[in-house]
């Protein structure tokens, strides 16, 4: 049987040579790229949509979007990921993988198909939710082939390769819709664009690697599925955690208020994806690689990363949320759930880069664990705070994520070699720091624009907020970390 172990070989990036360090760099860049015009476009299609439809609608989209993303992950049940890590005949193992992508993608699509009237009911979406499900899910066969493709390029770290077909397909797709809303479409126009993408991105999966054709290996499947699983598991976890809220929502609430917290969410995670997926993602082969102390050691710094990145949008979400209503005043209540959960993108990051460290360690187990402890206790706790409308809602997934990160702290401590907390929490004063000195600028800017009669919001005054938190937190990072910035830029020039 083959054997699931860390990857040891020192594969190729891209078309050049050098360290892992140095590929791992390089993977940061093109996973950051690729999330920036995916998440870009989706972006687009979001404030496009709520833009142009009622807060109903956005729910309608949140609806289904949940259910393409349960489904995608049932979709090949973990095996795709799980070629990253594998060790063996990776060729025989990728064909398996196809063919349980295939075979279990297939009959999500009927399954979901003929249920789909029966789950919109169920979540209070009757019209037009069923049409929805069903248009969004046909992808599901395409997008699990394409998803071996891209993992055999992710574990041979040739990330420009991994990165074209998704981020091609994602525009391709964000132009379909964009255009199809302004024309009146409503919510099928995502729907198209969904469709575009997925076949568009496993044709141009197929050009920048030779097809996968379906084949089968009992001992590969086994081993693909005992470390795919769990890894499936845990990712299924992570999604019914971040969207258990919106079904609560929607089924006790409404479909206004679904769309209303819909959207305060989506902005409060959306440097989650584009941030923290991003590192983990470029993060997960690196570790993979890593030895005994030394997996603990890069684990703290891609924690120290994650925090310097995000400490300056948490800022201007807690203290200048009311700028999303630059899409209109009817998006009032989605305001204080934005500030609300200004720190939840930051707590959920911290626990992510501890999964990914546990995963590389071989204990996707642990990993899958503790998301099923997050969502246990999240469940229990909205059950209680639901009622008492959207804003305790935001305020109960902060404060149980933030519970579950300091939990995962505390796990890596015992459970990943060479992790020490108080280190990493000592490494962290300029952030806090310069996290002070950016609410001061952000106050001080704003009492400007008070005193000299700027929209309270607008355009004009979101760019000089925004600006005003940027460059004082940077200006701090420079002053007490610039040896550490020009070393951190030297390995990106390098990389790139």
């Amino acid at each position: 049987m083959a054997r699931l172990e860390v990857h040891e070989e020192q594969a190729r990036a891209g078309d050049g040579q050098g360290s892992d360090e140095g590929r791992a760099a390089r993977g940061a860049l093109w996973f950051a790229t690729n999330s920036i015009v995916v998440k870009g476009a989706q972006t687009l299609v979001l404030l496009t949509l709520a833009a142009t439809l009622a807060p109903s609608a956005l729910g309608l989209v949140a609806l289904g979007t949940l259910v393409v993303n349960v489904s995608a992950i049932l979709g090949n049940l973990g095996t795709s990921g799980a070629l990253v890590y594998w060790r063996g005949d990776v060729t025989a193992a990728a064909r398996t993988a196809v063919t349980i992508g295939l075979v279990s993608a297939s009959a999500m699509t009927l399954l979901l198909w003929f249920a789909a009237p029966a789950m919109a009911s169920a979540l209070r979406a009757e019209d037009g939710g069923a049409a929805v499900i069903r248009g969004l899910v046909v992808t599901l066969p395409a997008l699990a082939v394409a998803a071996v493709t891209q993992e055999l390029l992710r574990r041979e770290l040739r990330f420009l390769r991994r990165v074209l077909p998704e981020a091609s397909g994602a525009l391709v797709g964000a132009v379909v819709a964009i255009v199809l809303a302004t024309q009146g479409m409503g919510v099928m126009s995502l729907v198209a664009g969904q469709v575009v993408q997925g076949v568009l991105t496993l044709l141009l999966a197929w050009v920048v690697h030779p097809p996968v054709l379906p084949g089968w290996d009992a001992a590969s499947a086994r081993g693909l599925l005992s470390y795919g699983a769990p890894f499936a598991g845990a990712n299924l976890l992570e999604v019914l955690q971040l969207n258990v809220d919106y079904l609560l929502v929607a089924r006790v609430l409404g479909a206004v208020a679904l769309g209303q917290y819909s959207l305060g969410f989506r902005i409060a995670y959306m440097p989650y994806v584009l941030i923290v997926l991003v590192v983990t993602g470029a993060a997960f082969p690196y570790l993979c690689r890593r030895r005994g102390e030394s997996v603990g050691h890069a684990a703290e710094v891609v924690l120290t990363v994650l925090t310097a990145l995000l400490a300056p949008l948490a800022v201007l979400s807690a203290l200048a949320p009311e700028q999303l209503m630059l899409l209109g005043e009817k998006w009032a209540e989605a305001v204080s759930v934005l500030a609300a959960m200004a720190l939840f993108s930051w707590v959920l990051g911290l626990t992510q880069a501890i999964q990914v460290a546990l995963n590389a360690s071989g204990l996707p187990g642990v990993a899958m664990r503790l998301r099923l402890l997050h969502l246990a206790g999240l469940s229990a706790a909205l059950l209680l705070t639901v009622r008492a409308g959207v804003v305790a809602v935001a305020w109960t997934q902060t404060l149980v994520t933030s519970a579950t990160a300091l939990l995962a702290v505390v796990l890596a401590a015992r459970l990943v070699a060479g992790f020490d907390p108080l280190r990493w929490v000592r490494s962290l004063w300029p952030v806090l720091l310069g996290s002070g000195a950016a609410a001061l600028a952000l106050l001080t800017a704003a009492a400007l624009g008070d005193a000299t009669g700027l929209a309270e919001v607008s355009v004009l005054r979101t760019v000089l907020l925004t600006l005003a938190v940027l460059t004082s937190y940077a200006a701090v990072l420079w002053i007490t970390r610039s040896t550490q910035v020009r070393a951190a830029w030297a390995v990106v020039r390098d990389a790139s």
